[in-house]
């Protein structure tokens, strides 16, 4: 691993965002039916596959807009208000765009970038700061994406984020 902060951030970032949390989310779509990925706890509560549109639309808004500059058009409440709008195909096309459009933005990145700054997310923020919180979002949904396969499925994961963490 390199030694400096900003490499450092950028490669455990990469691992994050584009190996360990997508192959933890994707263990739980292969176990989940499709009724269960649309399945809530409560009306108040979020169903698997709001949590992955939310996750594909935040991560594009983040990176590619907030940091690519690219436009992406997010509508952030569709994301939470959708109920069995698209299958399970679709939501895997979303997923996997929104993955392809995050390793582009960090493939393209370098250390000396890192505190560049933007007021594209509505505040002025450094590139270092969206990257922290983009982390930190995806592995609070991922927890709770996690938390339902496992209600629903128990024993189904077996300590899943052992076997893909730190690559």
């Amino acid at each position: 691993m390199d030694k400096d902060l900003g490499s450092t951030l950028l490669h455990m970032t990469r691992v994050r965002l584009l190996h360990d949390y997508p192959a933890q989310i994707g263990a739980c779509l292969d176990v989940l039916t499709d009724a269960e990925l649309w399945w809530r706890p409560s009306e108040q509560a979020n169903a698997v596959a709001n949590l992955v549109l939310h996750l594909a639309g935040s991560n594009r808004y983040h990176l590619e807009e907030a940091i690519g500059g690219r436009s992406v058009g997010r509508d952030r409440d569709a994301e939470f208000s959708a109920r069995e709008k698209c299958s399970r195909a679709e939501l895997l096309t979303i997923w996997s765009e929104s993955l392809r459009a995050s390793e582009g933005v960090l493939n393209g990145l370098s250390p000396e970038q890192l505190m560049e700054t933007t007021d594209r997310t509505g505040k002025v923020t450094t590139y270092a700061q969206i990257l922290l919180h983009v982390t930190h979002h995806n592995a609070v949904h991922l927890g709770q994406i996690v938390w339902i396969t496992k209600l629903l499925h128990a024993g189904a994961l077996d300590e899943l984020w052992m076997k893909v963490r730190d690559r």
